[in-house]
């Protein structure tokens, strides 16, 4: 029973490091590409506040901000297989 802790773990630490890290790349490279549309100001805006938001958590710097992110977001993505595992066991 452990072994399938050991197992899935890891996997959902990964995928829940992973998945935000594309997210705000393909977000940071829409609006990075918006520029070049006719909503060239909206997508300036955007870019702005998004990269504003990244270096408020990363302490001046964005891909800190994007690392910090994920990471914590990974976290709390182990913590809900870790629970949901410990739960698995009682109902079983």
């Amino acid at each position: 029973m452990g072994l399938q802790l050991l197992v899935s773990l890891p996997l959902t630490l990964a995928i829940c490091f992973v998945l935000p890290a594309v997210g705000l790349g393909v977000a940071l490279g829409a609006l990075t590409l918006g520029a070049w549309s006719p909503l060239s100001t909206i997508s300036t805006v955007g870019k702005d506040y998004l990269v504003d938001f990244l270096i408020t958590f990363g302490a001046g710097d964005v891909t800190h901000g994007v690392v910090i992110i994920c990471l914590t977001l990974s976290i709390v993505g182990g913590l809900f297989d870790m629970f949901t595992f410990y739960k698995y066991q009682y109902l079983k």
